[in-house]
């Protein structure tokens, strides 16, 4: 492996999404290794849809960065082009919408069959 070098592996920050009431929020998030959760960076809200949260996020991003680590109302709904929030920000919304109600559908099944184990003993 002499005189192979592996590329350098730039920085993805993670979008953090939340809804507030009637409107939409975001904050941004530099990752670090070990598990270590950074304060938020920069934020901004008062969106009134998701697309029009991730057109912002798209615009605030876009020209540092070419990828995103996404979350939704704390759940992981994968990692997104930027070019997709430009573009698509419409349909990325309601991808996104669809992986957080699967990942929180999850996460109260097992949170279920634990509760269940936990009763009858097992």
């Amino acid at each position: 492996m002499h005189g192979t070098k592996l590329p350098e592996r730039g920085l993805q920050p993670v979008v953090e999404l939340r809804k507030e009431g009637a409107t939409y929020a975001y904050s941004v998030r530099a990752p670090r290794s070990k598990g270590v959760i950074p304060p938020s960076s920069y934020s901004n809200s008062g969106f009134a849809t998701l697309a029009d949260c991730l057109r912002d996020v798209a615009r605030a991003l876009g020209g540092d960065f070419h990828r995103i680590y996404v979350r939704l109302e704390e759940h992981c709904v994968g990692e997104r082009n930027i070019a997709e929030l430009v573009e698509a920000a419409e349909k990325v919304s309601a991808e996104l919408k669809a992986d957080y109600r699967a990942a929180s559908a999850a996460e109260q099944a097992t949170a279920f069959v634990l509760e269940t184990d936990r009763f009858s003993g097992s």
